[in-house]
């Protein structure tokens, strides 16, 4: 394993310009800076981080990272959910938050070790990875004290932390079945999320232990947005007039959906049912108000704060941890 010194001979500088660099300090060149960064990345430097931590006597805190970060984000409330329950933690075992965002094109930029250690905190919560972005890929070899909302990933010093998406998928479906429908589409987010393979995975188990062939061509995606759904919609619902009902893996889908099929004068329920995913507060004021899955991000939040604290104070490994869910009846699905 690459040491310090190693960095240092590797970049031609001191071991002192190379500990300046990674952490922060302004007296560093930018042509020193980017040749050491360069001699970090090719030895595969990994410092240990929380002895380290321990030694500047790094103050207690945890950072909050949202990954792909944008405005539509604020529309599901899902972000203030998740702020809350972290924010509840953090004042429960007295530690500070920092929150920070992260672009696609930042994470390449810069890894995420040395992301956190140029912030100075003792570990992170993130949410929005996608199983393509850098972070993903990384962060289960890092030593670095982190869990990951919405993901499958474990290790010495990494955890996550999701809803049980399977069986919820499948109760949602079930829903649907014991509603009466068999001709029933799926409305996913995208290929490169942990919760949508896993969300397709329980509308496929429900459709099979209910002897309804599985067709791929009823499952399309739109991006877990309200404005892709709108745009899929009336398409969608030409190429498969046979639908009663269909199930989408998230709300803000669903609405979009909706509103579409107002203009298009397809009545919900009468002619069409639709089940969301989330339970987010606008699903409670739709015309008919939506019915859904709740999820608690609050508690999933919260648990995946208090990991983090168990990895980093009482040392221990990683763990995936799956929360229950429950299904909303509200008005959007019909007994047909």
């Amino acid at each position: 394993m690459a040491t310090i010194k190693d960095v240092a001979k590797h970049a031609n500088v001191s071991t002192t310009v190379v500990s300046k660099t990674l952490n922060g300090y302004t007296d560093v060149s930018e042509e020193t800076r980017k040749k050491v960064l360069r001699a970090v990345e090719e030895l595969n430097y990994s410092p240990n981080m929380l002895a380290k931590n321990l030694k500047q006597k790094v103050t207690k805190s945890i950072a909050l990272i949202f990954s792909n970060f944008e405005y539509s984000n604020g529309k599901d409330g899902v972000l203030f959910k998740m702020m809350t329950g972290i924010f509840e933690a953090a004042s429960h075992y007295n530690y500070e938050v920092l929150l920070y965002t992260r672009s696609l094109s930042e994470q390449q930029d810069k890894s995420y070790w040395q992301f956190c250690k140029e912030h100075k905190v003792s570990g992170a919560v993130i949410t929005g990875l996608k199983t393509t972005d850098p972070y993903f890929l990384e962060i289960v070899d890092s030593n670095f004290p982190c869990v990951v909302i919405d993901a499958d990933i474990t290790g010495m010093n990494t955890g996550s932390i999701m809803t049980e998406n399977v069986e919820a998928a499948k109760c949602a479906v079930q829903y649907l079945i014991d509603h009466g429908h068999r001709h029933i589409g799926m409305v996913n987010g995208h290929n490169y999320a942990v919760v949508s393979k896993e969300r397709q995975e329980g509308y496929r188990q429900a459709l099979k232990e209910n002897g309804i062939a599985y067709d791929p061509s009823l499952v399309v995606n739109a991006d877990y947005t309200e404005e892709s759904a709108y745009e899929l919609a009336e398409g969608y619902l030409k190429a498969h007039p046979e639908l009663t009902a269909i199930f989408f893996a998230s709300d803000l889908m669903a609405i979009g959906f909706m509103s579409r099929c107002r203009e298009l004068d397809v009545s919900i329920p009468e002619k069409l049912s639709i089940i969301g995913f989330d339970d987010i507060v606008l699903s409670s004021y739709t015309t008919p108000r939506l019915t859904t899955i709740h999820q608690d991000f609050q508690q999933m939040a919260f648990l995946a704060f208090e990991q983090v604290i168990r990895i980093l104070e009482k040392k221990e490994a990683g763990s995936h941890q799956k929360i229950s869910f429950q299904v909303v009846d509200r008005e959007s699905v019909a007994m047909i």
